[in-house]
């Protein structure tokens, strides 16, 4: 098949093709690494999907080989790119893009839409969206966002919508290398028994760049249970699986993709340390069985001398950088304007206890248009508790439109 041949030119790449619409590029390595791990994981799994959301997309994504796509996927098939870089954000931004959907774009058959900005945005402001038949991450990073990504894939385990994921393998065979992203996946989602871990694909034929872009691909398909409400409730147990491979797991808490990529990577960094600490004692001290603030700071200068060396815990310990927190859902963050990207707290519009609101894009109709004033957020829930009418309900951000104030 086609998109089986890692060494020979598709025959398609010969042939006089006008520029790509809109944002896209002309294809490139990278892209033509991720089309055809695409089109392989279709061919694994059978899917024919007519909805798929590319997420976390960016120069690589932009450029895939969108004609080498159309032969797998149905005429017309909508494809959205979403991801903060999806059209030029860099590091070191000082804001996001604007809150909109571009496109679509007619490309080689398909509808290709770009929204520039991340998934948590997209459910909120694109509420009336198709609801993807395939969910596409390539190398996301899920061992460092791990709390970024959660809620995320919950959403899609709760929903069973197959997931399609990617492993990057570095040089020195770090970082998100295909062993650790399956015993991440293996841990969250399980294993057999038409749930969980669905396709697994150690050795990605159409890896490039040595073997590290694109070094592996995994698909998933729902859980063998459901997931906990709180990424901090599967802490412990990808801490312990990945531990066994040898390999650190500590997560930051929040949008740290902002800065240089040598700022973000140092062990002084204090913004760095602090993100990473944080995640693990909200671990630590999550549930009926969690410890008290001083164990749970204890475990965090481990967590913080396996993956940064030995002396780092102390140095956070001793660092008089404090992060600030989300009034509303708590969250540790470096900048506002990008932790609201992912605050679960956020709606449309910033929302705030006290705040008028009226309920909205509910499934069930007869709820949608009734109003309320909000009380505080309940984090462990991730939803707004809504009074009406002397009555407390809970309710998620995205289905709350905030009311203008009274004159």
């Amino acid at each position: 098949s086609f998109y089986l041949s890692d060494s020979r030119p598709w025959p398609w790449a010969y042939r006089a093709m006008a520029p790509p619409p809109g944002p896209l590029r002309d294809c490139s390595p990278r892209g033509e690494s991720c089309a055809r791990t695409l089109c392989a994981a279709l061919a694994d799994t059978g899917l024919k999907p007519e909805v798929l959301h590319v997420v976390g997309a960016s120069e690589a994504e932009l450029s895939m080989d969108f004609e080498a796509l159309s032969q797998v996927l149905p005429p017309g098939a909508r494809i959205v790119l979403i991801g903060p870089h999806a059209m030029g954000a860099e590091r070191g931004a000082c804001a996001p893009r604007e809150e909109k959907l571009v496109g679509p774009f007619k490309c080689r058959g398909l509808q290709v839409s770009v929204f520039p900005h991340t998934y948590q945005r997209f459910l909120t402001v694109c509420h009336t969206a198709e609801t993807p038949q395939l969910a596409v991450l390539f190398h996301p990073g899920l061992d460092i966002h791990y709390f970024a990504w959660y809620l995320c894939l919950k959403l899609w385990a709760d929903s069973r919508t197959p997931v399609l994921i990617t492993a990057y393998r570095r040089p020195e065979n770090t970082g998100e290398t295909p062993q650790v992203v399956k015993t991440l996946l293996e841990t969250l989602v399980g294993v057999g028994s038409g749930a969980g871990m669905w396709v697994i694909e150690e050795e990605n034929p159409h890896t490039i760049e040595e073997g590290s872009f694109n070094a592996a691909y995994f698909v998933t398909l729902g859980c063998q249970g459901a997931l906990p409400v709180l990424a901090e409730e599967m802490y412990f147990a990808l801490y312990q699986a990945l531990l066994k491979l040898g390999y650190p797991f500590a997560p930051r808490v929040g949008y740290l993709d902002v800065g240089s990529e040598s700022e973000l990577v140092m062990a002084t960094n204090p913004r760095l340390m602090a993100a990473v600490a944080e995640g693990a004692v909200r671990a630590a001290k999550v549930g009926e069985d969690g410890c008290d603030e001083e164990t749970a700071a204890e475990f965090a200068m481990c967590v913080l001398d396996s993956v940064m060396g030995n002396g780092a815990g102390i140095a956070w310990r001793a660092s008089d950088y404090t992060r600030s927190a989300c009034k509303n859902c708590g969250d540790g963050y470096d900048d506002l304007a990008w932790h609201r990207t992912i605050c679960p707290a956020m709606g449309l519009l910033e929302l705030n206890t006290g705040d008028e609101v009226r309920l909205a894009n509910l499934t069930r109709q007869e709820f949608n248009g009734r109003e309320g004033v909000l009380g505080e957020f309940n984090s462990a829930k991730q939803r707004w508790v809504v009074n009406m009418g002397g009555r407390d309900a809970l309710f998620k951000a995205a289905n709350l439109e905030k009311m203008p104030a009274k004159k």
